[in-house]
Parts: structure tokens; sequence; C-alpha cells
């Protein structure tokens, strides 16, 4: 996993580049990044839904979310409209179960996500036409 510490890191490292970027390139990069960062208020609330995966979703980890969802739409279907309720049961239990750290590690889920978004965004801004190294 990742610890705050080695988080707040590599995004204070990225923020000294940012500083680095011409102000061109700081234009584009901001608006890049205000567009693509993840708010972790949002991620938290879609997370209280977590036997869904919107929160998968919302981090674009489309796998995650499609097995997420279709194993609570399998576990709701055995729950409700077979006779087989306790393996509904069951398989929405491991769905909680599976899902718990997800909710308890959510900002620094988001956190993670949005340093990539960031080295992306910064990577572009580099490449873009008013970098003060490239006249």
């Amino acid at each position: 996993m990742f610890s705050e510490k080695e988080l707040n890191l590599e995004e204070h490292e990225l923020r000294e580049q940012i500083r680095s970027l011409s102000g061109v390139q700081r234009q584009f990069y901001l608006a890049q990044e205000s567009a693509r960062l993840k708010d972790p208020d949002r991620y938290l609330l879609l997370n209280w839904l977590f036997p869904l995966g919107l929160h998968h979703f919302y981090l674009k980890r489309w796998g995650r979310g499609v097995i997420n969802m279709g194993l609570t739409m399998a576990g709701l279907a055995l729950l409700l409209g077979t006779g087989e309720r306790l393996y509904g049961a069951m398989l929405l239990t491991a769905v909680v179960f599976i899902e718990i750290p997800q909710l308890l590690n959510a900002r620094h889920l988001v956190h993670s996500q949005n340093n990539r978004i960031m080295a992306k965004c910064l990577a572009r801004a580099q490449r873009h036409p008013g970098n003060k190294d490239a006249g």
C-alpha cells in the first residue's frame, strides 16, 4: 500500500516541478489538472454505496467496478429472485468485506490517483509548445 508520508512527498516533488514550468505551460497544466483531479469527498460518498462499485468507476478503475457491480447484481438476484438466499447473502457479505479496505483507505486512494493525474498533466505541459527550453 502507500503511506500518507509517501503520498505527500510525491505530491511535493510534483508541485516543485510544476513551479518550474513557464507561464504558458503552467496555465496549460492548471487547465488540465482542474478538469481531471478527483474529489475525495465525492469518492467517499460513492464509497458508501460500495456494493454497487460506483467509487471504482469514479477513479476509472473500470475492471474492478464491473466485477464489483456484477457480483452485487448476482448476489441480489440470488437473494431476491431464487431460492438460493443463503448464497446471495454470502456473496453480498463477501463483497462488503472486500470493499471495507476501500472505504477505510479512501483518502489515500484518491490522493494516489490525484498524484498520477498530476504527473500525467505535468508530462503533457512539459511537451506543450510554450516550453521555455524549446527556443
